[in-house]
């Protein structure tokens, strides 16, 4: 954005939208208090260090990154004073709509229809992927010296970046979709492991328990935890032998009450991931 456009602050002539770009040298963040609009915001912002809470979900701000809100949403922002502030806020009243027949496409549905303080947040590679820097440099060019002509193509250009954001918006929600029984199957996993440490949990086993192939279940387990199953499972069940011996179990006995099927197994696992004995655990206690 070029400097001589953070002047830019325009209201249309009917009120159906506006806009304003800003620039703080120095914010000062008593200015920016808990508050909500009476339509929609879309929220750009572009430089500065701060965070953003919606519905008391916390938002980390980077460069470029698109905030959307409605007017149920309460929202604040925590700003550095430390480091420039700049942003280009568009608001739009609830009964916005582009300057020709729309034909039943409800254009602000992204900022519509969405669980409070869920889902306000597009990052800034997005942004920049699907041009969206593009569509506001427009309308602050646009809206430096506006008449009735710009400010028709303004709505129009803004009605190209709603459908921008309803387009990203779709695509997150059926990418959630798709992944959503994988997340599902995950969270069954971990509880079934979680409740049965003592029990033998071979991959063949659960795979077979929750009807995937091996390939598939160590596959969504790893994108989803970080670990591999095998390292899943001996973490916890080392979690669950040092609780044992806290309780006064000796090793032994901790290794097969925590599932282990020999001590060797448990020794080897223990050093690994502990970087010490059992024995030295239960004689330090």
């Amino acid at each position: 954005m070029k400097a001589d456009l953070t002047r830019v602050r325009h209201t249309s002539s009917d009120g159906s939208f506006s806009i304003h770009h800003s620039r703080d040298e120095v914010p000062n963040p008593d200015h920016f208090k808990l508050h909500y609009e009476l339509g929609y915001e879309l929220f750009l912002f572009l430089e500065g260090n701060g965070t953003y809470i919606i519905e008391g979900n916390r938002y980390e701000l980077s460069p470029d990154s698109l905030l959307i809100m409605n007017s149920t949403e309460l929202h604040a922002l925590s700003i550095s004073p430390d480091h420039p502030y700049e942003r280009i806020v568009l608001t739009l009243k609830k009964d916005f709509l582009p300057p020709f027949l729309s034909h039943g496409v409800d254009f602000c549905r992204s900022l519509k229809y969405r669980k409070l303080g869920h889902g306000n947040l597009i990052q800034g590679e997005l942004v920049r992927k699907n041009g969206i820097l593009d569509y506001y440099g427009k309308l602050l060019r646009l809206l430096a010296d506006p008449g009735p002509e710009e400010e028709f193509v303004a709505k129009c250009i803004i009605a190209e970046l709603l459908a921008s954001v309803n387009s990203i918006k779709e695509n997150e929600l059926l990418n959630a979709q798709l992944h959503k029984p994988a997340m599902t199957k995950i969270g069954e996993l971990l509880e079934y492991i979680n409740a049965n440490l003592n029990e033998a949990l071979t991959l063949d086993a659960l795979a077979e328990r929750f009807f995937l192939t091996k390939y598939h279940l160590c596959h969504i387990f790893k994108e989803a935890t970080g670990y591999s199953i095998n390292q899943y499972i001996s973490y916890k069940r080392i979690h669950m032998a040092d609780a044992l011996m806290l309780e006064g179990y000796a090793p032994t006995q901790a290794c097969f009450m925590s599932g282990f099927n020999s001590y060797s197994n448990f020794y080897k696992s223990y050093r690994k991931l502990t970087g010490r004995s059992p024995r030295h655990f239960k004689s330090g206690q």
